[in-house]
């Protein structure tokens, strides 16, 4: 209890206030590409709050939106379309280019790719929102989206980059680059991303990249993040540094499919060891000496071509894992994969989660300890409901112990591994 009193504290004092904004101001009275007026020129004219009118709808842009400041941006909208359905193949929609703090609320982003790009060799699209955070930067960037939407980009719908390979970065098992000092807070509340990151391989619909000393700290609330080429949320915390994540009253349905769509792979970036690399629902990856932690509540992961959720940490931390009322089902691979492969502790709490036939052909979930950290698992009021492999895999490969506690539940089918049942 304390633990969980601690992130939410942790994840409220990272909210972005009214406050924080008292500086310059810009209004948008039109939806021009260009000239007096325009977001464009409210965003080149360096204030930090930008409020958009009421009376303009759709704002159709013909290149990339940008914001080149360094200190902190507020985008107020009313409902609008930020239609760059027009811009070039490779242009982001909008580029906070600094490692400003940047809130939007009330509004969509529609990029230009509609179609997927058969060739990951030649990748096309660019992304929705990009913040790039610079070597220098220190403290925490703050990103925050509310009621906002994202459609139709060929490559991540929304990215937060402290990496210095930008997006030669790489994804998963820590990448490679060099990062800030800072921390990075990204916080989504009535957020959709859907239709993006088809152009290209490993494109997510929220990706993080973390590469120097700093945390990631991740919420989203009542989002959804849908039909996306890779994975529906993807944090990588690649370096020291912990992973906070609290989720809530979200979806993460039929993410991962790109690889499984386009017609060559073998040997490009879609091939994985000979098969096709699809991707997952909500995937973490804490590759330094630091810990996951994670809460997933009133949330529903389905019919993704991987796992449905998947947090990995790869060094020196812990991994405790809290999912309360959520539905995992239809997933091609594991409904849930947790794995501590280092000098860590595996503590995961499974209340009211129930799994339904992810494809007979894997566990419904799958729990591993490899080193020599202990494994404590509680299982109340959930169910297993599947095919004749559908079951609880729990291992502890190394020198700790392992112990699970099943009370309240249905169908749980357990295969242990160094680990004790009470």
């Amino acid at each position: 209890m304390k633990k969980r009193l601690l992130i939410s504290s942790i994840l409220s004092a990272l909210v972005l206030s009214d406050s924080a904004y008292a500086s310059s101001y810009a209004f948008v009275s039109n939806g021009n590409n260009d000239g007096q007026g325009s977001l464009r020129a409210a965003l080149e004219s360096g204030a930090h709050t930008v409020r958009i009118s009421s009376n303009v709808s759709t704002i159709i842009i013909n290149s990339g939106l940008k914001f080149n400041g360094n200190g902190r941006l507020r985008i107020q909208g009313n409902g609008q379309v930020i239609d760059g359905s027009a811009i070039g193949e490779q242009e982001t929609v909008l580029s906070i280019t600094n490692g400003a703090n940047v809130a939007i609320s009330s509004m969509s982003f529609i990029g230009s790719a509609d179609t997927v790009n058969n060739n990951p060799a030649e990748p096309t699209g660019g992304k929705g929102i990009f913040v790039q955070v610079p070597i220098e930067r220190t403290g925490i960037v703050k990103v925050s989206l509310s009621d906002v939407s994202v459609f139709h980009v060929g490559h991540h719908g929304v990215h937060v980059s402290d990496c210095s390979l930008g997006d030669d970065c790489g994804g998963g098992s820590g990448g490679g680059g060099e990062g800030s000092p800072a921390s990075i807070s990204v916080k989504l509340d009535n957020v959709t991303i859907n239709g993006v990151g088809f152009g290209r391989a490993d494109a997510d619909g929220v990706r993080v990249d973390d590469r120097g000393e700093g945390d990631i700290y991740f919420t989203a609330y009542n989002s959804t993040f849908s039909n996306i080429g890779a994975d529906g949320v993807e944090l990588d915390e690649g370096n020291n540094g912990n992973v906070v994540a609290d989720v809530r009253n979200s979806v993460f349905d039929r993410n991962g499919e790109y690889c499984n769509l386009v017609s060559e792979f073998e040997g490009g970036p879609c091939d994985d060891d000979g098969d096709r690399d699809v991707d997952d629902g909500f995937d973490i990856d804490e590759a330094g000496a630091g810990t996951i932690y994670a809460s997933v509540r009133n949330t529903q992961v389905t019919n993704n071509y991987d796992e449905g959720l998947d947090f990995d940490e790869e060094d020196e931390g812990d991994i405790s894992m809290r999912l309360n009322n959520v539905l995992a089902s239809n997933n091609q691979d594991e409904a849930v994969k947790a794995s501590e492969e280092g000098a860590g502790n595996l503590k995961v709490t499974l209340l009211r989660v129930t799994t339904v036939d992810n494809n007979g052909s894997k566990e419904g979930i799958e729990l591993e300890e490899a080193d020599g950290g202990d494994v404590a698992v509680s299982v109340v009021s959930s169910s297993l409901i599947g095919g004749d492999d559908e079951k609880l895999k729990i291992e502890q490969g190394g020198e700790g112990e392992g112990v699970v506690n099943v009370r309240g539940s249905q169908g749980i089918v357990l295969d242990l591994d160094g680990v004790v049942a009470n």
